[in-house]
C-alpha cells in the first residue's frame, strides 16, 4: 500500500523536447502540475465582448512550455505575444501539450463553447 510521502514525492512531470523550425531551435514540452493546470483552465474562463476564449492555444502554450529544469520560460504577460507567432508553430506545440496533458480536441472544443 502506498504511503502519503510515496504519492506526494511524485512531482517528476512528463517532458518531451520538440524542433520549431519556424523558431530556429528546440523547446521543451510539459505536462502541467495540478496546480498549474487548475491556473490554466481558470485563465480559459476569460471570454472577449463576443463571449469566445482569448488566445486558448497560447495559453497553453505559456503554461506547457519549459526549459531543462522544467520552469515555465514564458510568463502570462507574454501570451498575447504568443499569440502573434505562426499557427503552422503554435499547432506543432500545441498538439504535443494537449497529448502530454490529456486534452482531447473535443474538450478543447467543449472548452470553447463554454
Amino acid at each position: 500500500m502506498l504511503k502519503r510521502e510515496d504519492i506526494l514525492s511524485k512531482t517528476d512531470l512528463k517532458r518531451e523536447p520538440l524542433t520549431i523550425k519556424e523558431w530556429g531551435g528546440d523547446i521543451f514540452v510539459s505536462e502541467m502540475s495540478g496546480t498549474l493546470r487548475d491556473a490554466w483552465e481558470q485563465m480559459l474562463r476569460e471570454k472577449d465582448s463576443e463571449g469566445k476564449i482569448i488566445s486558448p492555444r497560447a495559453k497553453l502554450i505559456a503554461f506547457t512550455v519549459v526549459n531543462e529544469k522544467g520552469e515555465r520560460i514564458f510568463t502570462d504577460s507574454d501570451i498575447s505575444l504568443i499569440g502573434k507567432l505562426s499557427s503552422s508553430s503554435l499547432d506543432k506545440v500545441t498538439n504535443v501539450a494537449m497529448r502530454l496533458n490529456g486534452l482531447s480536441e473535443d474538450a478543447v472544443e467543449d472548452a470553447k463553447k463554454n
